[in-house]
């Protein structure tokens, strides 16, 4: 028989599978507690995705964030870098990742697949430049680590390419290949969060572009079935499994973006060693089958109150969100701003085990203001009237977090924008954070 949870306990697996419901720090602590909250993390989910924009908070320091509190991000640019205590490794996983070392060699195959693969601009620089590839590897051990841009004027090669964004020179194309491939290692990033390159450890030597189609690069098919990958995958898929805790086969595939159909025969092999197993999780609109990870947490409730990235492991599958949690979600950021409805890149507020507020948010870090551009209630259409928080205690518990969200960023005060299009909950927010700072006055 298929056991049934209960869409309220399904949300607890899945949150506390992730990491969710521990305290959470007031203030950044010693790096040693820093080092552990990251550790505690990546325990967790396994990854952080990286994401440039810094409106408030990087992506990838904000799960931690998340899941422990206050702690300080430099600890994880320090344990990205190369070295005894590294710690994680820039990989394509689930997009640009920080990953474990475990996730690293896992995505070897990926990295063998690209390398193979046919990619016309590489095609066309390896023809106009044969050594073009081991100029690279020099220039990189003669100036260390650096961006694809700087190797570019150290050889210098001139642009090619139209439009914002693929105006890229043949060397920048080919650190591009030899990244993907695994021959260049990133060891960091610079002020305008350009990739810092070095040669990975163990490069075979000579190196040569990718071969045009039909020379030598697999199949699709051939590819999917070669023995290595599968194994990988399927690993992969364990990993994914015990991260979410509770998960339909597409979320699964989601996390370290693995075709549905290979994550699909993983996920059966993952079924008939009882790694998962199949349930049924009851939905206002209907029961879903799911599968339950065998080490999966209980589904006790949660005290928690948090602020969750929308690059965060726990929301990567937007449908999981919407099955889950009741949120249908949409960031800012790809929206033209008459057509936001949320603000420009609003973060999703954790109040036990729903999510009833987003809240968008920008640090002014000039004036030391954490200014609130927007705080909206969410409709949560499918959720009980009785599991409903209120108001009045969603927008107390948010006004606490922002002020550690505040503390975190080294910014001493909250702001709210009121009016027009900031949302419902803006000036119940503004109320309470005033009588704060009134009560800390006096």
């Amino acid at each position: 028989m298929t056991d049934t949870l209960s869409w309220t306990r399904a949300r607890r697996i899945a949150l506390r599978a992730q990491g969710m419901g521990r305290a959470r720090r007031a203030e950044i602590p010693a790096p040693a507690a820093s080092r552990r909250a990251l550790r505690r993390t990546l325990e967790h989910t396994h990854l952080l995705q990286i994401d440039s924009v810094s409106v408030f908070a990087r992506a990838h320091h904000l799960p931690v964030f998340t899941r422990t509190g206050s702690w300080d991000p430099a600890v994880l640019d320090r344990l990205s870098r190369p070295g005894p205590g590294r710690l994680v490794r820039e990989a394509l996983a689930h997009e640009a990742t920080f990953a474990t070392h475990e996730v690293h060699g896992l995505l070897d195959f990926r990295r063998r697949a690209a390398a193979r693969r046919d990619w016309g601009a590489i095609r066309e620089a390896a023809a106009s430049g044969p050594h073009l590839l081991e100029k690279i590897l020099a220039a990189l051990e003669e100036i260390g680590p650096t961006s694809a841009a700087a190797v570019s004027r150290h050889l210098g090669d001139t642009e090619r390419g139209e439009g914002w964004g693929w105006r890229r020179t043949d060397s920048q194309w080919a650190v591009e290949y030899l990244f993907r491939s695994g021959t260049l290692d990133c060891v960091g990033r610079s002020a305008q969060f350009e990739r810092l390159y070095v040669v990975a450890e163990d490069v075979p030597r000579p190196l040569r572009a990718p071969a045009p189609p039909g020379a030598d690069d697999p199949a699709p098919a051939a590819e999917a079935e070669d023995p290595e990958r599968a194994e990988s995958i399927r690993a992969l898929m364990a990993l994914a499994a015990r991260s979410l805790g509770i998960a339909e086969t597409a979320s699964l595939a989601d996390y370290f973006r693995v075709p549905v159909r290979e994550a699909r025969a993983a996920v059966e092999g993952l079924e008939a060693t009882g790694e998962v197993r199949r349930v049924r999780v009851e939905h206002p609109t209907g029961a879903r089958e799911m599968l339950l990870h065998r080490d999966a947490p209980a589904p006790t409730p949660l005290r928690i109150s948090a602020l969750v990235s929308p690059f965060d492991p726990l929301v990567f599958h937007r449908p999981r969100l919407s099955h889950l949690f009741d949120v249908e979600y949409r960031i800012g950021i790809y929206t033209p701003e008459a057509r936001r409805t949320t603000g420009y890149y609003s973060l999703l507020f954790l109040h036990g085990d729903v999510i009833p507020a987003l809240v968008d948010l920008k640090a002014d870090r000039a004036r030391g203001v954490l200014e609130v551009r927007g705080a909206f209630r969410e409709d949560l259409p499918h959720l009980p009237a009785r599991q409903r928080p209120a108001d009045a205690a969603v927008v107390e518990a948010l006004g606490v977090e922002l002020g550690r969200a505040a503390r975190w960023q080294g910014l001493d005060r909250v702001r709210v924008r009121t009016g027009a299009g900031t949302g419902a909950l803006t000036e119940p927010l503004a109320a309470v954070l005033e009588a704060g700072d009134r009560g800390a006055a006096s």
